[in-house]
């Protein structure tokens, strides 16, 4: 049976997109706090960082949530949508998305790399 059309695999692609959902809800609240909370509650998260992504969160709105699962990006992304109080749903559905997509495009290559290595 080929990996990609195993239903418990794709069962576990989304288990860990919704767990990357929580975790970015958890800066999401640090950003609803206010501009003082994200200082300390995400201190590698510099001023000049934050402006940036409010900057761009407000020029692009929420889509910028769509980008949100880019490492070390993602944190400020979800911070800014909750300074600027995108709605929960809203905020929870493009976050799933990309979760979900970068989760998938994680295990086509992943699935590839064991096609071409193990010859098959």
């Amino acid at each position: 049976m080929d990996a990609l059309d195993n239903l418990g695999l794709w069962f576990v692609v989304i288990l860990i997109s919704l767990i990357g959902v929580l975790n970015k809800l958890l800066y999401f609240k640090i950003g609803e706090e206010g501009r003082q909370a994200i200082a300390e509650h995400i201190p590698r998260l510099e001023p000049e960082q934050l402006e940036s992504v409010e900057r761009r969160y407000q020029e692009g709105g929420s889509r910028l949530l769509l980008l949100s699962s880019i490492p070390a990006l993602g944190s400020a992304i979800a911070a800014a949508a909750g300074l600027f109080e995108t709605p929960l749903p809203r905020f929870v559905l493009l976050v799933f998305i990309s979760s979900l997509v970068r989760n998938i495009l994680i295990l086509i290559v992943a699935h590839e790399g064991v096609q071409y290595f193990s010859g098959s």
